[in-house]
C-alpha cells in the first residue's frame, strides 16, 4: 500500500465533493454525527490557520477518491461552504478577529477572509498500491485511540465475515426493528455491535468466554467466514425476536437486553419458541410466585451494570430461562437442563433472606451455563 501526501486548498476539496470526485459516504464509514457545535470549532480551526488532523483518501479504479478517514472533518468544510453552518465567534481562547465574524456565513464573508478559508491547505494522503483489506486496516488503527464505537471501528474491517454481519444487520432492520419499535437505533451502529457478539458467541458456543472488544474485532480481521449453520442460528433468532416483538407496539431495550433476547432465541435449534413468552416477562416484575420478580429485577440489573462481562451475560441469560420455566414453558431446549432451573426456586423457598444472584451463582458457573449455547 502506497501512502502520497497532497495539499489541495480547500476550495478545491469542495468542488471535489461537489463533482462526486470525493465519496463522503463509502459502505464503510459511518453516518454524518458531528454535532453543529463540534462543526463550527473546526471551522474556528481553519479560521485560525491552526493545523487539521490529515486526511486519508483511497483512489479507486475510476480514479475516484473515497474518504478512509477524515470524513466527518470534511462534512464540516462542505457544510459551511455550502452556506448551512455559521461561524461561532465566541470559541475560546477569544480571538477580536474572529469574534467579529460571529454568525456569519461562508457567502458573507469579507473578500480578504473569503480567500484565506479558500486557500488553507489540507494536508491529506491519497491511498494507492493496497491489498483490498490494507485500507480498512488502516483505518481501523487510526480510529482506535478515537470515540468511535466499536460498531463503527469493526464497520471499516474487511472481509467476508463483515459482509455476512451487515446482511444480517440490512435483515434486523427490514423486519421492522428501529428506534420506534425497540427504542434505539443503529446511529452508531449499535446493531451491527451486537450482531456481532452474537455471531461471536454462536461461533464459540459459549457465551462464558471473554467477549472483549479486541477479541471480537480480531475475528472479523479474520479471513474466512463465519460457519453457515451460525449465520443460519442468527437469522433465526432475530426472526423469533421479530415475531416476538410484533406482539407489542414498541419495547424499550438496551444493548444488554438485546443481546441476551437474541441468545435466548438462538437456542431454539429445532423448535419454535413460545414468542408471547417476551410480552409476558415485561410484565412479569410484578409476579411474585415462583420468585419471578425476583428474576425479572436481576435481568434488569444486570443490563444496566457491568453489561458486557460473561458473569453479567450468564446471569441476564439464566434469568430469562427461568421465568420462561416458572411461567409455564416446561418444554425447554435440548441445551437447557432444567434442574438449576429448580434448584434455585427450591433453594430460594428454603432461604428466606437468599438473593436470587447468589443462588443462581450456587446452582451453575459462568462457563457451564455459557457453554450450553
Amino acid at each position: 500500500m502506497k501512502l502520497t501526501s497532497w495539499e489541495p486548498d480547500l476550495l478545491t476539496i469542495v468542488d471535489r465533493i461537489e463533482s462526486g470526485d470525493i465519496d463522503l459516504q463509502p459502505d464503510f464509514q459511518r453516518q454524518e454525527v458531528w454535532s453543529p457545535s463540534k462543526k463550527k470549532r473546526l471551522i474556528d480551526t481553519v479560521l485560525r490557520g491552526w493545523s487539521i488532523p490529515p486526511i486519508h483518501l483511497v483512489v479507486t479504479e475510476d480514479n475516484r477518491l473515497e474518504v478512509l478517514d477524515g470524513q466527518q472533518r470534511l462534512v464540516a468544510i462542505r457544510d459551511f461552504f455550502a452556506n448551512r453552518l455559521a461561524i461561532d465567534g465566541n470559541v475560546t481562547p477569544h480571538d477580536d478577529s474572529i469574534r467579529g465574524l460571529q454568525g456569519k456565513f461562508y457567502r458573507s464573508l469579507d473578500t480578504t477572509t473569503k480567500r484565506r478559508v479558500n486557500q488553507y491547505a489540507l494536508r491529506c494522503f491519497r491511498i494507492t498500491d493496497y491489498q483490498p483489506d490494507e485500507p480498512s486496516e488502516l483505518f481501523y488503527r487510526l480510529n482506535q485511540p478515537t470515540v468511535l464505537t466499536a460498531g463503527e471501528q469493526r464497520n471499516a474491517l474487511y472481509g467476508p465475515a463483515r459482509e455476512q454481519l451487515k446482511r444480517l444487520v440490512r435483515r434486523f432492520e427490514a423486519t421492522g426493528n428501529d428506534k420506534g419499535s425497540i427504542g434505539f437505533s443503529n446511529a452508531r451502529l449499535a446493531y451491527d455491535d451486537i450482531l456481532a457478539r452474537l455471531l461471536f458467541f454462536l461461533e464459540s458456543g459459549n457465551f462464558g468466554v471473554k467477549g472483549t472488544e479486541a477479541r471480537i474485532s480480531e475475528r472479523f480481521r479474520h479471513r474466512a467466514e463465519f460457519p453457515q449453520d451460525v449465520v443460519s442460528r442468527a437469522r433465526r433468532s432475530i426472526r423469533h425476536f421479530s415475531n416476538a416483538r410484533d406482539l407489542r407496539t414498541s419495547w424499550r431495550f438496551n444493548k444488554a437486553s438485546l443481546l441476551s433476547w437474541l441468545i435466548f432465541f438462538a437456542r431454539f435449534q429445532t423448535d419454535d419458541p413460545n414468542t408471547a413468552f417476551m410480552d409476558k416477562f415485561f410484565d412479569a416484575s410484578k409476579i411474585s410466585r415462583a420468585y419471578v420478580s425476583d428474576a425479572v429485577a436481576v435481568f434488569d440489573d444486570r443490563a444496566s451494570l457491568r453489561v458486557t462481562d460473561a458473569s453479567s451475560v450468564m446471569l441476564r441469560d439464566f434469568a430469562l430461562w427461568y421465568t420462561y420455566f416458572h411461567l409455564g414453558n416446561t418444554h425447554l431446549p435440548a441445551s437447557i437442563p432444567s434442574h438449576p432451573l429448580e434448584q434455585v426456586l427450591t433453594e430460594m423457598a428454603t432461604d428466606r433472606d437468599a438473593k436470587f444472584e447468589d443462588k443462581v451463582f450456587d446452582a451453575v458457573s459462568v462457563e457451564d451455563w455459557g457453554v450450553l449455547l
